[in-house]
């Protein structure tokens, strides 16, 4: 198809994140889901999903009657343009493969891309070889204002780092690598340093929850962050709190505020220097799935070069993330 012709969106997986979340009737125009990105766009062209009472909830909610069972099918009779791919982490492999094997080239992918590194490196390796363009959907990368404290924070906005602690719940791979992810475009690289405890929050041994230290900065002088689980089972926590030789900067409401503090001269006691409210920002997490998919329908028409979260960013997450499990298990 030319690209100035309206693309056509597909969905293969119906679950959650894929279409559910977006189906109920609510008093806002929030978009959490990408049956909903592609909607809002007017793209949404198809669906899939094993499971035929949720394929056919989804269809009715979003009109499509394009509704396939086998997402192989779907990728034989529509020839979508661009796809998101929702399904359960253990089937991305071979779900990439068949799209790139259909001819598309704009992927939109949820995370952890993968169940395991060697598969996450294949599906590396495929987009590569056919040339696909694969975004992530760590959201908060979508968001302009944490986009905005990223840019700020690498110009030195809080001086030299001295120590992070952030806060998740529900696994270092299913959350705690949008900690880390997070960790690593507001920071730098971030580097191993141990895991030290694995809580008992019912948590499957392929994914627990993990206190963990990580360093960013110098190797000669790192900064340590200190990753912190809590039990996903009394309530969802999301939080980063950072430390610099300049100011302070902590992320609340699962990233929705954010409050800066600056180091000044204490009026009270000379020779000292206290934080000091400096400003409150708020974010948008209700629309950033909207903005992954207008940032790849960009990238698909050249607008941009790169998503704003790529491959490599979701890869080096993961990385991680999975590291610090077998750490936990040895």
């Amino acid at each position: 198809m030319s690209k100035s012709k309206k693309p056509r969106a597909a969905v293969i997986g119906c679950g959650n994140i894929g279409s559910r979340w977006d189906e109920a009737d609510r008093d806002t125009d929030a978009v959490l889901t990408h049956a909903g990105a592609w909607h809002r766009l007017g793209l949404l062209t198809a669906l899939a999903d094993s499971n035929p009472e949720r394929l056919a909830v989804a269809g009715r909610r979003w009109g499509v009657t394009a509704c396939y069972s086998d997402y192989r099918a779907l990728l034989a009779n529509e020839h979508p343009d661009l796809v998101s791919i929702a399904t359960p982490t253990a089937l991305r492999l071979p779900v990439v493969e068949a799209i790139l094997a259909a001819g598309t080239r704009a992927l939109l992918l949820e995370k952890p891309i993968a169940a395991s590194l060697v598969e996450a490196r294949a599906i590396v390796a495929a987009a590569h070889a056919a040339g696909a363009v694969v975004a992530v959907n760590y959201v908060r990368r979508y968001d302009a204002t944490l986009g905005q404290i990223a840019a700020r924070l690498c110009v030195g906005m809080l001086g030299v780092i001295q120590h992070g602690v952030g806060r998740y719940g529900k696994g270092i791979v299913e959350n705690g690598s949008h900690l880390i992810d997070l960790i690593q475009w507001w920071l730098g690289p971030a580097r191993l340093g141990s895991v030290l405890r694995r809580l008992e929050d019912n948590r499957p041994d392929h994914d627990p929850t993990l206190d963990a230290v990580l360093k960013v900065g110098p190797i000669e002088a790192p900064a340590p962050i200190y990753l912190l689980g809590v039990d996903y089972q009394h309530y969802a926590l999301f939080e980063l709190d950072i430390v610099g030789t300049s100011g302070r900067i902590t992320l609340s409401d699962r990233g929705a505020y954010i409050q800066h503090w600056e180091a000044i001269s204490d009026a009270m006691f000379p020779g000292y220097r206290i934080l000091r409210p400096a400003e409150e920002l708020h974010t948008d997490l209700t629309h950033t799935l909207s903005r992954a998919a207008e940032d790849l329908l960009a990238v698909w028409r050249s607008e941009r070069s790169l998503p704003l979260c790529t491959l490599k960013d979701a890869f080096a997450a993961l990385e991680i993330a999975l590291t610090l499990r077998d750490m936990d298990s040895i």
